[in-house]
Parts: structure tokens; sequence; C-alpha cells
């Protein structure tokens, strides 16, 4: 007679220990306190000047550009001058038939002239064009909103980027009306420079005003810096076992490092996760509410 066969158990005892393995590498790579902690990193608050800046765009130009004309009429017995010819205010341009001259009324360069000998001149007639290079200018289109930051004689920094060099400026002009772009109006600022070895008429310029400054404020990098959903910054602050959360009061940005008024004290050490949006939330729940 045939035994019937005996069914075989079942070993159930490799399956729990696989679960449990799974569930101790879960609880190990995604555990707040440990697994956030693996990423973060450090760096110290530091003591650095802060500023902000106005900044504008433009184009040297000589302050005095004018075309010197007779003032009667004429006839050119004799000129003194030459195109390319450096001359100072009441130097002799020319000699009329009559014995008078006829004197420059500024000092520069001159750029074009428009005269020869035995020329009969009408009052009104061109007689050179002296432009003075030693003195150039930048003008700048300064909207509404920023105009009243800028008065006569403030100074600025103007980059001068084909020779990558940085000169001061003054604000010689403001105009009086604006001219309006996209419903906004925008007036005119000459900025002046005295001219230095290199620097031409036309090259173009970048032109910073200081709007702000913090010295030797206490500062961390902005990617340092969380927020909440409410939009309070705070930093994170490493225990013995976790992570705690610290908020601070913000001042001036540089778009690099950022003032901490209050909350952090000078080479005090925060975390973060570096370029991770996930750090405004990182321990899977929202922040405190703001003290």
């Amino acid at each position: 007679m045939t035994q019937p066969r005996r069914k075989k158990k079942r070993k159930i005892w490799p399956w729990l220990l696989l679960v449990a393995a799974l569930a101790a590498a879960a609880l190990f790579f995604f555990n707040p306190a440990r697994g956030v902690q693996r990423g973060l990193k450090d760096v110290a608050a530091q003591k650095r000047d802060i500023s902000t800046w106005y900044t504008f765009s433009g184009n040297l130009v000589p302050v005095t550009d004018e075309t010197q004309s007779a003032k009667r009429q004429m006839t050119v017995k004799e000129v003194y001058v030459q195109e390319d010819q450096k001359v100072q205010q009441g130097d002799a341009l020319l000699r009329a038939a009559d014995g008078s001259r006829l004197y420059a009324s500024q000092a520069g360069t001159v750029e074009k002239l428009f005269v020869e000998v035995d020329d009969m001149l009408q009052p009104g007639s061109q007689v050179a064009r002296i432009v003075d290079y030693d003195s150039l200018e930048v003008s700048v289109d300064v909207d509404e909103y920023d105009i009243d930051a800028l008065t006569l004689s403030k100074e600025g920094e103007v980059f001068i980027n084909a020779l990558d060099k940085t000169v001061k400026g003054t604000v010689s002009s403001i105009a009086q009306s604006a001219t309006t772009q996209g419903g906004v109006s925008f007036y005119a600022v000459k900025f002046q420079i005295a001219a230095q070895r290199g620097i031409r008429a036309g090259m173009s310029v970048e032109v910073r005003v200081l709007k702000e400054q913090a010295l030797s404020a206490i500062t961390l990098p902005l990617s340092a810096i969380s927020y909440d959903n409410e939009n309070s910054p705070y930093v994170l602050i490493k225990q013995e076992q976790d992570m705690a959360q610290r908020y601070i009061v913000t001042g001036l940005s540089d778009g690099v490092y950022v003032q901490v008024v209050s909350g952090v004290s000078d080479q005090e050490t925060v975390s973060y996760l570096d370029g991770d949006m996930s750090r405004f939330f990182a321990f899977g729940r929202p922040p405190r509410a703001h003290q």
C-alpha cells in the first residue's frame, strides 16, 4: 500500500532575515538625523565688508567738443595751427588781412581745421573744431526710482572694459527733465573722469555708485541659509545626535554673501546641503514658527 506524501514545511526564517535587513538599511539611509548629516557641508561665519551698488553702462566722450566760428567778415592771411595740434585757451589760430587775430576759446586738440590762407570768412563761418581729450565723461540713463541716490559731486567707480581698469568718476550734471521709455522715466546723468594714459573717447564703460555698505559684518554664503514656508531665514547647527534649526536675522547681500545681523556669531560653524533645494525641509517636517 502506497504511503501518502508528507507535505514539506516551508522555511520562512530566511525571508524574515531578508525583510529585517532591508528595514535596517532603509532606517540607516533615510533616517533624518543620520542620512541628512551624511550630505552636509560646514562653513564658518566670517567678518567681511558687504556692499551693494547702482550700476550703469555708457561710453566715454570728451567733456568739451566745440567748433569755433568767425565773429565778423575777414580774409585769412596766415594760419598758425594744423590738425591734431594741441592748443591752449588764448592761442592764436589765424591772422586776418587787416592784422587782427582769432584766438582759441578753449584748450584742446584741433580735431578739424576748416580754413586755408586767402579764404574769405563770413560771420558764423567755421574755423576749427577743438576737442578737449584731457577731460572725459560718460552719460548714463538713471531711472526715476534711483535718481534720488545721485547728487552733484558724488563719486563713483568707472570701469573701462577695453583696459580692464577702474578709475574714479564724479557726477558733473543731472538732467532736470526726463525721457520716457516703456512707461519709466530716465534722467541723463554725467560722470566726469580725468584722462589717463590709454583712456580714449568712445570706450565703453560700466559705472558703479555705492548704494549700501556694512563694514566688518558677520556673513555667511547665501547657500548656507535656508528659508521656511513663511520666508523666515534659518541655519542648521550640529548637535550630538541631530541637527537643530536656528532662526537668524539677515541684512545686506552682495549676491554671494549675506550679512547676519543676529543669530550667528563670528567663526561659528553652520551646516548646509550645497545646491540641494530639499534643505528647506530636510527633516521631513516644516520648521517651527519664527521666534
